[in-house]
């Protein structure tokens, strides 16, 4: 690893660092408490057994997570199996919507002037926003009661336990926007039906219902309107050139790593990407972070409807077929919004030049000149 890249990457100019050392490593006198009592990593006969991206939803534990206390006590009464079916049914929906609703969380955390190593965490009117975009807000359910399952989600102990500082505790993760939005299902029904006949009603089916009346008919379907937009940007032109500069798209996505390792495919965290987006003249100037947002979102999703999108790694990163994605819509966004006369092919051709140059990974040969 490059020491001088991991600084950059890190630090701002200007910034302070403190660095610690000693005269090398101390052999452990006592015995390490707390220590782990299995080993951190799983090795099989390829290397190292990473877990799957989508295994802390696969182990969510919904109870453990205090979403019983949401399961109607009537129906718990008139079967006692009722309360793990229908937590069961709860976890199954999630999974069903987990690509969509990932989409939101990303598009909608990234809305404001929010600065981009803050991506991942999702704040109180970011959190307003989403639900009032999706018109789960009503006369009844109001912006006040979304605030406050805020709170009650950001600061359970569970959520507060995932956190590893306490510049975190008033944000969600995506963990806590999962659950956040099983909360607001139970709440906006009993506000909307009344109490009586929420009590009567599984917690989802009132989860089916928010996800059918609000995300469904309103936040998915705006997101697959701007998405359709980059269809435009598929041509034989512009499929010619992005195999033309393959390669250097690769040295691109490469030189924007900060580990470099060559058995394993390279991946860059958006977090990181954004890094260099910016110094490229790009992020702030033609586009937004939330511009980024679906970008991205269009970039690692083959279908254009949420609704079909598959669950992400998370935190999201890119490699090169998706990076090469993102220049693509990146381009086409930025010829759209300066209403470009000239063939688009040939825009795209110039705008991946310049991020060639500005990576470093296409010498321009007159300054080259010029220097010698």
């Amino acid at each position: 690893m490059d020491a001088d890249i991991v600084l950059n990457e890190l630090f701002s100019d200007g910034a302070e660092l403190c660095v610690e050392y000693s005269d090398g490593p101390v052999a452990y006198r006592a015995r390490w408490e707390g220590r782990p009592k299995t080993p951190p990593f799983k090795w099989g006969n390829d290397g190292e057994e990473v877990p799957a991206h989508d295994a802390w939803l696969a182990e969510l534990d919904l109870r453990l997570e205090g979403l019983e206390a949401l399961v109607s006590p009537e129906l718990v009464k008139k079967d006692e199996s009722h309360g793990e079916t229908d937590l069961a049914a709860v976890k199954s929906l999630l999974v069903q919507y987990a690509g969509g609703l990932q989409a939101a969380f990303l598009y909608y955390e990234c809305d404001g002037q929010k600065p981009p190593d803050t991506m991942g965490r999702m704040i109180m009117t970011q959190f307003r926003a989403l639900m009032q975009a999706s018109k789960a807000v009503t006369p009844k359910f109001t912006p006040e009661k979304v605030d406050e399952i805020f709170t009650t989600v950001a600061t359970g102990s569970r959520s507060l336990e995932r956190k590893v500082d306490a510049t975190g505790a008033s944000t969600f993760d995506l963990i806590d926007f999962f659950l956040a939005i099983v909360h607001t299902a139970y709440h906006r029904y009993a506000c909307e039906s009344g109490e009586d006949m929420a009590s009567y009603s599984p917690l989802s089916s009132k989860l089916q219902t928010l996800m059918s009346d609000c995300f469904s008919a309103r936040v998915f379907p705006e997101l697959s309107k701007k998405m359709e937009k980059f269809k435009e940007a598929f041509t034989t032109g512009t499929d010619m050139l992005l195999k033309k500069g393959r390669r250097l798209t690769e040295h691109t996505l490469a030189s924007c790593q900060l580990k470099r390792v060559k058995s394993v495919e390279v991946r860059v965290g958006l977090k990181y990407l954004c890094n260099h987006l910016a110094r490229w003249n790009l992020l702030g100037r033609e586009f937004s972070l939330q511009d980024l947002a679906y970008f991205t979102i269009a970039a690692k999703q083959q279908s254009d409807n949420p609704e079909e999108f598959e669950l992400q790694p998370q935190p999201l990163d890119l490699n090169a077929n998706e990076f090469e994605r993102l220049l693509l819509f990146m381009a086409h966004y930025m010829y759209r919004m300066k209403k470009k006369h000239e063939p688009f092919e040939e825009f795209l051709g110039e705008t991946l030049d310049e991020v060639y140059k500005k990576s470093n990974v296409l010498v321009d040969m007159n300054k080259l000149e010029d220097n010698l």
